[in-house]
């Protein structure tokens, strides 16, 4: 008994593929909401983090760190002038020394 077998199958070629094609019909299966995952800050983060080497990442982990400090250092510098500005004012204020209105 001789073997034959009938199969339909398309094959993608540079000749033939074409963006958006197919060889199902043109039918995409409607994308399924459950399956997506959700953008979150730490999903964000290792998207660029698998971008760099060990390295790098370390790096740029110094200069969050150090830039971080700094503006925490000088919110705690400005603060402290502004309460030592209005701590002088008042003190005077009750001395009744300088202060017009």
């Amino acid at each position: 008994m001789p073997y034959s077998t009938t199969s339909s199958s398309t094959t993608i070629t540079p000749s033939n593929a074409k963006l958006g094609h197919d060889p199902n019909g043109g039918q995409y299966p409607p994308p399924k909401s459950s399956s997506r995952i959700p953008v979150t800050p730490a999903v964000l983060r290792s998207i660029f983090a698998s971008s760099r080497t060990i390295l790098e990442e370390r790096s740029l982990s110094r200069v969050a760190f150090f830039r971080f400090t700094g503006f925490v250092v000088s919110c705690l510098v400005i603060s402290l002038a502004a309460a030592r500005g209005r701590a002088i004012k008042s003190g005077a204020a009750l001395l009744g020394v300088g202060v017009s209105h």
